[in-house]
């Protein structure tokens, strides 16, 4: 059925539903193009609502059968969107059947199939292609399923009820909004273990899988029990039914979805073996197991009462997502690790045609918005207010939040009220972060006389569309001051910025001290403040604050590869020096010298250069980049040999935080290394390593060097039966392509027999790996810029979602020479003028091209 004209949809405009519901019973008879859904539901007036005689229920690609009212057959009114029918004025029961095809749901949207097994996504706003039903977050429910069909397992949300030969019946006691509902159906094997609460109820814990998969469960198991205990010991969060069930999908649209008791996983973010998952993909099935697990209070019990409030639940579980993982590994690395992704995405959605406020205002088509700026952001404001207040009022104001709205659908009013109540604090002006999009500046102007230190602050943040003027923002700014024997001469304190205007003022001995400004990155702006090389190196060898020790060194490599790139200027040797202490400070933790050692991303330094008001040349940029690897490579081959054989590990694969940082930093010396031994070692290594990590560590050395045909070909021979590793394999090769190679590199692997397109996690690792090779996808001539949108025109009239969220490949079209502008702009003018161009890719294009 073709798209209901697109309808702007305003956060002014909320009322709420006309109806409460007091129960839902859904029955299931499953049949992949013929599954009926007969609903069961008992209305009552809302007293919070206009009065209404008339039901209005969501509903799209659905064939009703039947409609009854208290038993009476009822005809309403039917569009493809939705449903209108009178009704009594005081309570009544609903009933329908409705017939759908999950078959032939290629959206991956509502009830469909992957490999023969049935699956739901609901959020945002899948339900409505289920069953016909009042699909908004503020209409909550308890929920009765029974399922009837012939696949051995049958499980749905809550905790397990009556079953038999072909049926099972599911109830959840929590009231919950529809687009928490799941259900999964297929031929499933558990991997199953027990948690005992704090409060002293038993859990059973099952990872479900496809046969021949329950091998690779044990750490997504373990990462669910690890965060059952830590929401227990630091959010005082409990469980709080008899069962916790994961579900590992193959065709999946998002990364996971926290669907109440049964959450749904991208099998990306759960499978993982030694020999099958890297380091990384530990680190992000510990992280996202975490995340879906933490909903559970913060997006299930407390819910948000309209998506416009999205980040009421995001926001904050990604921040405690982003705790645990520090708590787990290494707090000042995750940091980094989050800023480096905060940089990466939300600020260049800040600062480009897609910039909208962490709370929008108004959206087309909502799962648009599933964005950097609601999740990353979002938990920046989390972090920021909790450093203003302090722990013990965050706890505090935490535990009034969920004593107060627990079982409620809420917004950022009430989050904000909860601090205000505990505090005692005024924080209408911190509420600009959720109103006013963009990233602020934070220009910095120093001057030192008398002995005395003057630190002059601005701010401003530049217009965004729609949003001309910005007003100050509430920045909390972490600050330290480090003498000139490199020791601090006061710790870490606090400025609360509000005015678009500050000044510190520090007095000293006679020796200008050197001012380590936003330690911990504790709020999301843009610095602008020049120091010199020297004053750069003398913070990374001597700054106490892990970030700011980090930050020191990368913006020092930035500032060296912009002349280098601008000017081809030869490697500041202030750099070059100041790298060999990081190579050489066996004291600082592995992953924290990997992450100092790794240069600018080329996209970043496109952006560095667009926002100094330079045109970025992707093939200068790429080139210069090189250079700089290789001049590292001489500089300090000595040294980087031997942090590549200290950081060899024997015996069996772990994947904790202290093997792990070995071999990210052993990783990171052999990208160095392979330059001047022309891939010796990592032919060595990829030939001898026993873990993924290593294998494809090697390979992607050898691929960025331009080597390692051979070790392709072995690699597909050795993996081609794993989808999971052929997504890896089909995304390095994009990836590490060379810049006039990789449009017909990637169009080749197009056309492999392997590459399946209507599978996400496919199509992501090859158009995505060509996204993330700036040099292939600027390359002149714009080969790239039509090979994407080709892929895209066609995925569209199949997922319409993953489609609009890879159409921000384009997003910084503006940023380049008007040569690539206008390929970029002819390749978004085509995607735009497709007949029947879904409206989540029309939104996406149209706020792109503005």
């Amino acid at each position: 059925m073709k798209d209901a004209a697109p309808q702007t949809i305003r956060l002014a405009d909320y009322r709420p539903f006309s109806h409460l519901i007091d129960s839902v019973h859904l029955t299931f008879r499953l049949s992949p193009r013929a599954t009926r859904v007969i609903s069961r539901i008992g209305f009552r007036p809302n007293p919070d609502a206009d009065a209404a005689n008339t039901l209005r229920l969501d509903g799209e690609n659905l064939t009703l059968i039947r409609a009854t009212i208290d038993g009476v057959p009822v005809t309403p009114d039917i569009t493809p969107t939705h449903l209108t029918c009178a009704v009594p004025d005081g309570a009544f029961v609903w009933e329908a059947e409705v017939e759908i095809a999950p078959e032939t749901n290629t959206a991956l949207e509502g009830l469909y199939m992957s490999n023969g097994m049935y699956c739901t996504q609901c959020e945002a706003e899948g339900f409505r292609k289920i069953t016909y039903y009042p699909d908004r977050p503020d209409v909550m429910a308890p929920f009765t399923v029974r399922i009837e069909g012939d696949a051995p397992v049958l499980l749905s949300n809550g905790n397990p009820g009556d079953s038999g030969a072909g049926f099972a019946e599911w109830h959840d006691p929590w009231p919950k909004p529809a687009y928490l509902f799941a259900l999964v159906a297929g031929d499933l094997v558990a991997h199953s273990g027990q948690f005992t609460t704090m409060n002293g109820d038993e859990v059973a814990l099952n990872v479900w899988v496809r046969p021949g998969d329950e091998g690779k469960c044990d750490y997504a198991l373990d990462a669910l029990i690890r965060s059952m205990k830590w929401d227990e010991q630091v959010y005082g969060r409990a469980y709080d039914l008899s069962v916790f069930n994961i579900v590992a999908v193959d065709d999946f649209n998002m990364g996971a979805m926290e669907n109440k008791g049964l959450n749904i996983f991208n099998s990306k973010y759960v499978l993982a073996s030694p020999e099958t998952a890297t380091d990384r993909d530990y680190e992000f099935i510990e992280g996202i197991i975490a995340h879906e697990y933490f909903h559970n209070w913060t997006g299930n019990r407390i819910t948000c009462r309209d998506w416009f409030q999205l980040c009421l639940k995001e926001g904050l579980t990604v921040f405690r997502d982003q705790q645990f993982s520090g708590d787990m590994r290494s707090a000042p690395v995750k940091r980094i690790e989050s800023v480096l992704a905060l940089r990466a995405r939300q600020f260049r959605e800040d600062n480009g045609p897609l910039a909208h406020p962490v709370r929008p205002e108004s959206y087309i088509e909502i799962n648009n918005f599933y964005t950097a700026t609601v999740y990353e952001k979002g938990a920046e404001l989390i972090g920021m207010l909790k450093r203003l207040v302090g722990d013990d009022a965050y706890d505090n104001a935490l535990t009034l939040y969920f004593d107060r709205h627990d079982g409620q659908a809420c917004t950022i009013e009430d989050w904000l009220q909860v601090f205000e109540d505990t505090t005692g604090r005024d924080l209408s002006q911190f509420k600009r972060w959720y109103t006013q999009p963009g990233t602020p500046r934070l220009k910095v102007e120093e001057s030192y006389e008398n002995n005395r230190l003057t630190v002059k602050l601005t701010q401003h943040t530049p217009p965004t569309p729609g949003y001309p003027e910005k007003r100050p923002q509430v920045i909390p700014i972490a600050y330290g001051l480090i003498g000139e024997d490199g020791g601090d001469l006061i710790g870490t304190e606090m400025l609360v910025m509000n005015t678009a205007e500050t000044e510190l003022t520090f007095d000293t001995n006679g020796t200008r001290p050197l001012l380590s400004l936003l330690r911990g990155f504790s709020a999301p702006v843009i610095v602008e403040r020049s120091l010199t090389a020297e004053q750069r190196a003398f913070l990374l060898a001597h700054d106490t604050d892990s970030f700011n020790r980090w930050e020191a060194g990368r913006a020092l490599a930035k500032d060296v590869l912009i002349a280098m790139i601008t000017d081809n200027a030869a490697p500041d040797p202030a750099y070059l020096n100041a790298l060999a202490q990081v190579i050489g400070d066996t004291t600082l933790d592995p992953a924290f010298r990997a992450l100092a050692l790794s240069l600018p991303s080329e996209d970043d330094l496109a952006q560095s250069l667009f926002d100094g008001g330079l045109t970025p040349d992707p093939a200068a940029i790429h080139h210069q980049r090189q250079r700089l690897t290789k001049e590292i490579a001489k500089a300090h081959a000595d040294a980087l040999a031997h942090t590549y054989a200290d950081c060899a590990l024997s015996g069996p694969y772990s994947p904790d935080a202290k093997a792990a940082g070995l071999r990210a930093l052993r990783m990171t010396a052999l990208g160095f290394l392979s330059y001047l031994d022309d891939g010796a070692r990592a032919r060595d290594q990829f030939a001898s390593a026993d873990n993924m990590t290593e294998k494809l560590g090697a390979l992607s050395t050898l691929l960025a060097i331009g080597k390692g045909e051979n070790e392709v070909a072995a690699f597909y021979d050795e993996w081609s039966h794993d989808r999971l590793v052929m997504d890896k394999w089909f995304m390095l090769q994009a990836m590490q392509a060379s810049p006039e190679k990789a449009a017909d590199v990637v169009h080749a692997l197009g056309q492999h027999a392997d590459f399946d397109w209507k599978n996400p996690n496919r199509f992501r690792s090859l158009i995505g790996g060509l996204a993330a090779n700036h040099g292939g996808l600027h390359h002149v001539g714009g080969a790239a810029y039509d090979l994407i949108a080709d892929w895209l025109i066609r995925l569209d009239p199949l997922n319409p979602q993953t489609t609009a969220r890879m159409t921000t490949i384009f997003e910084t079209w503006r940023r380049y020479d008007p040569d690539r502008q206008a390929l970029m702009r002819a390749a978004l003018e085509r995607i735009k003028s497709t007949p029947n161009l879904s409206r989540d890719c029309a939104e996406m294009v149209g706020r792109i091209l503005g």
